[in-house]
């Protein structure tokens, strides 16, 4: 019993080491760790990056929405400008329309379109010299408008155009508000997203920092059994 060889017996133990036990060798896990330690500075800076777009995006998008909202106001302000006039044109016509009824010429006017009327209901034919009286009177009160309300006419005109200017330029800003808005959404996702893997990142390293050696004592352990199946 005592000539068996005692590597005869040591040697398939010595083949049956895993896989895992290959790969947990000091080079194996130094090589790991490089690995991880370079995945780790890559999204670290990553990160930084994401990290300083992000603040500029949100610097410029407040920037950008107090400009909005600043339009905003400019808009709607021109915009009751512009309706304003349009009242005012329109009570001003009236005005000039009722104080046109009033007068002199008002009062033939209304006369003439009467017997006008008359005339043609009890079928009379000589309506021709009434009718061009009609309407050279008509003629007077159209200028009489168109005088009047010359002036605030243009205002109106003007007060228009300021107010597709103001609508223009807040559309714009607002179109760009959106975009930026986009962009701080995109960048704040894929910053999420690094941070996780960041975080998965250190949870691996500590793993392999903590990771657990061989005791000392199982060889010798081993050997102990081996020399009791020699003997």
């Amino acid at each position: 019993m005592s000539t068996i060889n005692q590597n005869t017996i040591r040697t398939p133990r010595m083949h049956l080491r895993s896989a895992s036990q290959r790969q947990n060798t000091p080079s194996a896990l130094a090589r790991q760790t490089r690995i991880l330690e370079t995945r780790r500075t890559i999204l670290g800076n990553t990160i930084r990056e994401l990290e300083a777009d992000l603040r500029q995006q949100r610097g410029a998008l407040d920037a950008l929405t107090i400009e909005v909202d600043q339009a905003l106001r400019r808009r709607d302000d021109e915009g009751d400008r512009y309706e304003m006039l349009r009242e005012q044109k329109e009570n001003l016509k009236n005005t000039i329309r009722d104080n046109f009824r009033q007068s002199d010429l008002g009062m033939k006017y209304k006369e003439l379109r009467q017997l006008h009327d008359e005339l043609v209901k009890n079928g009379g034919i000589d309506t021709n010299n009434i009718k061009k009286q009609i309407d050279k009177i008509g003629d007077i009160f159209k200028q009489l408008v168109k005088t009047n309300i010359a002036a605030i006419k243009a205002e109106i005109e003007i007060a228009r155009e300021i107010y597709r200017t103001a609508s223009e330029h807040h559309n714009t800003l607002y179109q760009q508000q959106q975009y930026i808005t986009g962009v701080v959404s995109d960048l704040t996702r894929k910053l999420k997203i690094a941070r996780i893997r960041d975080r998965l990142l250190n949870q691996a390293r500590g793993k392999k920092q903590r990771r657990p050696t061989h005791k000392r004592g199982k060889k010798g352990k081993n050997n102990k059994k081996n020399n009791t199946l020699i003997m």
